[in-house]
């Protein structure tokens, strides 16, 4: 600090009431003051993020926090090595016939790693968190699209699912938009998103893409593709409430908070966190000929002091396997995330 020592200095030559050891006395206090402040805001230590929300009077968004990539501290690093090394020993190495993928982002102040983020799945049924931001988006200027009657057609043929919605909408039977999108999201309805995706205006649709520089993979295609950075952004932004706004981001987490899927990121948490996910599941033939199998989740996690972003998407033969996969990938990143917070 070459600069402040120098201003002491002079300092003290001009003033006789201002003794030397006095001015060092004052250098070292701001020093220290400086010095901890620093290592505070580097490490991240931000163990009121539920009570920020709550004095905000939302449970599900912190809009107070840009949630930028902020700069890495020695221990964020360890620990990112450390959970990279757990998950690779513990999961990736005793799989080899899967291909896994995983993006993470501390929500207080930024920092994300992951591994194969780059690489593309078929998002499946994880987009229907994007179709359900287009009519959130178009309510903002139209709150009545959510009272809307749709009337439900014959059930959807176009993709099979392994992990069965609870409840279905029946065919002839008129819905709500605001009905629809529970189906969808809370059970996974396929029907339900069949019907809200026919009436979503289509130029809405691709703004939830575009407005987030993703390129829109064709819903109906087998083969689309998404990485697994790019899908995070969709919780990103609702949960700093930069795409909708604060009232709607809260319903939509609230909403993806009770996602009728146990497996998955929720199986990898304790009993009693709570997790706002969507996970998805595709089933198509490889260029062998053979099924291949792939399962996602995604969602906030949200840790009492250290809420985060975890995604991962998954590829291989069994979607049991697909499942505890994930599950224990969610289990590491949940146990350095508790430990690191206390």
């Amino acid at each position: 600090m070459p600069n402040i020592n120098k201003f002491f200095q002079r300092l003290s030559s001009k003033n006789k009431y201002l003794p030397a050891g006095l001015a060092t006395l004052i250098l070292a206090v701001l020093f220290l003051s400086g010095f901890f402040l620093g290592r505070k805001m580097q490490t991240g230590d931000n163990g009121q993020s539920k009570e920020i929300r709550q004095s905000s009077g939302y449970a599900f968004i912190n809009p107070l926090l840009e949630c930028e990539v902020g700069n890495e501290s020695p221990i964020l690093k360890s620990a990112e090595l450390k959970v990279k090394k757990a998950i690779q020993e513990q999961i990736i190495d005793k799989n080899p016939s899967a291909s896994i993928a995983f993006y993470y982002r501390d929500l207080n102040n930024g920092p994300t790693f992951g591994i194969n983020e780059q690489s593309s799945y078929s998002p499946a049924s994880l987009l229907k968190v994007p179709i359900m931001l287009a009519y959130y988006k178009y309510s903002e200027h139209d709150p009545t699209i959510f009272g809307k009657s749709l009337t439900a057609g014959k059930p959807a043929t176009e993709f099979s699912q392994q992990i069965q919605p609870e409840k279905r909408i029946s065919e002839g039977k008129s819905y709500t938009v605001s009905q629809l999108i529970e189906a969808m999201i809370k059970y996974s309805d396929n029907d339900a998103t069949n019907l809200l995706f026919q009436n979503v205006n289509q130029k809405d649709f691709g703004a939830v893409f575009s407005d987030l520089g993703i390129n829109m993979p064709e819903i109906y295609n087998a083969n689309n593709s998404m990485t697994v950075k790019d899908y995070a952004s969709f919780f990103r932004i609702l949960y700093n409430a930069s795409y909708l706004n604060r009232g709607l981001s809260e319903q939509a987490l609230a909403l993806l908070g009770t996602v009728d899927y146990k497996g998955g990121l929720l199986a990898g948490t304790p009993k009693g966190i709570t997790v706002a996910h969507k996970f998805g599941e595709r089933e198509s033939l490889g260029d062998d000929k053979q099924v291949v199998r792939q399962l996602h989740d995604c969602g906030i996690v949200y840790h009492p002091q250290r809420p985060y972003l975890l995604c991962v998407m998954t590829k291989g033969q069994d979607f049991t396997k697909l499942s505890h996969i994930i599950a224990g990938i969610s289990k590491i990143i949940y146990d350095q995330v508790d430990s690191g917070a206390r």
